[in-house]
């Protein structure tokens, strides 16, 4: 009886560890504030703890920081951005010290923990932006997913896959299926003299 009490209660110690990466993992996960409460009411949100995602648009190198102009998308259960077809907006994330351009590139996906900050006005082309600010205290790029094809390997013995020789019960005889052939019509001549 006590093996199986420790067992639960180690079930529920592993269940409430945190699943995010080091860099981005924070005690206190109800203190974080979402995007679209920051996006809503930006004053009433600056200095609170967030943590958001998404891929990266732009990025920009400045004197001591970088600046990454970031798509948000809703975080998956470990923190790694949910990438879709739809989006509530962007956002700018302030990374003290130099962020390579060559390995951040855009369209890779990145997970931000920090504080809100106060939102800066920019462009996206022509149109003028508000963009909500996260100033990091950790960042987490993720690695590039790989496309995979599911392939599957037959195991059956030879005369199992072929339904040609299949064996009692899948093919107790062998039937020859009739040559269908398709004979065309002649159409009448539409050009005949009556």
């Amino acid at each position: 009886m006590l093996r199986i009490a420790s067992l639960a209660l180690g079930a529920l110690l592993l269940a409430g560890c945190s699943t995010f990466p080091d860099a981005i993992a924070t005690q206190d996960e109800d203190a974080l504030v979402s995007y679209s409460q920051v996006k809503n009411n930006t004053e009433a949100t600056v200095g609170q703890a967030a943590r958001w995602g998404g891929i990266i648009a732009d990025v920009r190198n400045d004197e001591g920081y970088t600046i990454i102009e970031m798509v948000h998308f809703p975080l998956k259960s470990w923190g790694r951005p949910l990438v879709s077809d739809d989006t509530e907006g962007r956002f700018l994330a302030v990374i003290n010290g130099f962020v390579d351009p060559q390995v951040y590139q855009q369209g890779r996906s990145l997970t931000v923990l920090g504080k809100v900050g106060e939102a800066q006005e920019g462009k996206i082309g022509d149109y003028n932006y508000v963009y909500p600010v996260i100033e990091t205290s950790g960042y987490y790029l993720w690695p590039k997913e790989v496309d995979r094809a599911d392939s599957g390997i037959d195991y059956s013995p030879l005369w199992f896959r072929h339904n040609f020789y299949a064996p009692y019960p899948y093919r107790p005889y062998y039937y020859r299926y009739p040559t269908r052939v398709r004979v065309q019509e002649e159409k009448p001549n539409a050009t005949s003299n009556q």
